[in-house]
């Protein structure tokens, strides 16, 4: 296996760990956080080198009124917790950032047609068959549907390669900074930071036509301050939950 297959086979690992569990439904207004813990360090300060303490996380969302970045542009959550105030980090928090994305359903449009053509001719697509469930592969990419009497309802999409991700999302996501992010498809509804991989970052953003959620995985390396798209997956499901 390259290093390149091993990153991104233990960054699908890490993913697929993190979306596992379906989390309440957030509030609809206001920023939010949601710990992907049971326990925490809440610091008195937005700073890792700050005095902080363990505690007990509840499993709801909380508050957030304000949030910063460190001196290493990472960010911090201000939250009072059970009585006590502090900053939590962002690694092994979901956070709830906007609302629906109109931008992601456009996309979502786009790539059904893609689809649509993959599943009429695969070409280099390799197909599977197995209890309803058709799955699609090629290298770096990955489609499922499950084909039933009201026809084709999409699963799963991933890839990790820029034209691929072009083809069939109809932009090109793949080694995009976060500001270039949010610049073409705006606030992710949900931003999160599995607990230990401090420099992971997953963008979502739900759909507001349908039950998916399009979600940008994002990766940052040493010495830079932001990171860049290291894959791209559609899933059916709200963000935090995938049914593939």
């Amino acid at each position: 296996m390259t290093k390149k297959s091993l990153l991104l086979a233990v960054v699908l690992t890490l993913v697929t760990a993190s979306l596992s569990f379906a989390d309440p439904v957030p509030p609809s207004k206001g920023q939010w956080a949601y710990p992907l813990e049971q326990y925490l360090q809440l610091h008195k300060r937005a700073d890792e080198n700050s005095p902080g303490r363990e505690i007990s996380m509840p499993q709801k969302w909380i508050n957030v009124p304000s949030a910063t970045r460190d001196k290493n542009n990472f960010l911090w959550y201000k939250v009072n917790v059970d009585g006590q105030s502090g900053w939590l980090p962002q690694n092994g928090i979901r956070l709830k950032m906007g609302g629906k994305s109109k931008s992601a359903s456009n996309i979502y449009k786009h790539y059904a047609k893609a689809r649509r053509r993959v599943m009429d001719r695969p070409r280099n697509w390799s197909e599977r068959n197995e209890g309803g469930i058709t799955t699609y592969t090629t290298d770096g990419g990955i489609i499922r549907v499950f084909s039933g009497e009201n026809g084709t309802e999409d699963l799963y999409f991933r890839t990790d390669r820029f034209d691929i991700c072009s083809k069939m999302l109809g932009v090109d996501l793949i080694d995009m900074s976060q500001p270039e992010v949010r610049a073409k498809l705006g606030t992710p509804t949900i931003r999160e930071t599995p607990y230990g991989e401090p420099d992971l970052n997953i963008l979502s953003y739900e759909l507001p036509d349908r039950n998916m959620t399009l979600a940008v995985i994002e990766r940052r390396y040493e010495g830079d301050t932001e990171g860049t798209v290291i894959s791209v997956e559609l899933y059916r499901g709200r963000p935090g939950e995938r049914d593939d």
